[in-house]
């Protein structure tokens, strides 16, 4: 490759792909908004909702803020200006976290672990917060929101998208079709194909090639 073109491929790449400074900064996986909502058959409104945004800083920490109403509304643990009551810090592993936070009752210093996998985010209480009131939740897992669910990720746009072993065989019979949506991990030398990541609906995730054209992102 010449140093022109190598050149393009570092710019085209850095461009679009996070900066790995760390085990835990390349995917930021705990920044976003989270929710989990609680229903009871036959009624109007959920029972209890459960809302936390969260960033997650290249260094690890972790800082953000919960919100929990629950007793169809009438307990509220929340802080309308956004203030931030929870933070922490990342573990070496990049799943789990632990965090520190208060009640906006009043209640103080109390910890929490969290673990987020497959665009879930799971929260237990592993230390009651000291002091005045707090109703919870203790453990509780909860989704991205419907905006957030889909960062870092391309949707594949042909008919069918061939999924190949390196980028330099092209002779495959597995696939995927139009509308799945897969996440970008390198680029090949030659920008024609790319390394993705794709989730089965069993639950496993597996790493191939695909043609940039199937997710009209070629370079």
């Amino acid at each position: 490759m010449s140093k022109c073109k190598y050149v393009t491929l570092l710019m085209f790449v850095a461009s679009i792909l996070p900066i790995r400074s760390t085990a835990w900064a390349a995917d930021g996986i705990f920044s976003g908004d989270w929710e989990y909502v609680e229903r009871v058959a036959g009624a109007s409104k959920p029972y209890s909702t459960f809302e936390i945004k969260l960033h997650e800083g290249r260094d690890g920490t972790v800082i953000g803020s919960y919100c929990f109403i629950t007793q169809n509304g009438n307990r509220i643990d929340c802080d309308v200006s956004g203030a931030e009551n929870i933070s922490g810090h990342v573990q070496q592993d990049g799943q789990h976290a632990e965090v520190r936070f208060d009640s906006f009752f009043g209640a103080k210093d109390g910890f929490a672990d969290l673990t987020s996998y497959n665009d879930t985010l799971t929260w237990r209480v592993a230390q009651n917060p000291k002091g005045d009131f707090f109703y919870g939740p203790y453990s509780v897992t909860l989704t991205r929101k419907e905006a957030d669910a889909r960062q870092g990720e391309r949707q594949v746009v042909v008919d069918k998208a061939f999924l190949y072993p390196t980028p330099s065989e092209t002779k495959v019979k597995t696939y995927i079709v139009k509308g799945e949506y897969v996440r970008l991990v390198n680029i090949s030398d030659d920008m024609k194909f790319w390394k993705i990541s794709y989730s089965e609906k069993n639950g496993v995730t597996i790493e191939r090639w695909i043609d940039c054209r199937a997710i009209n992102f070629c370079p």
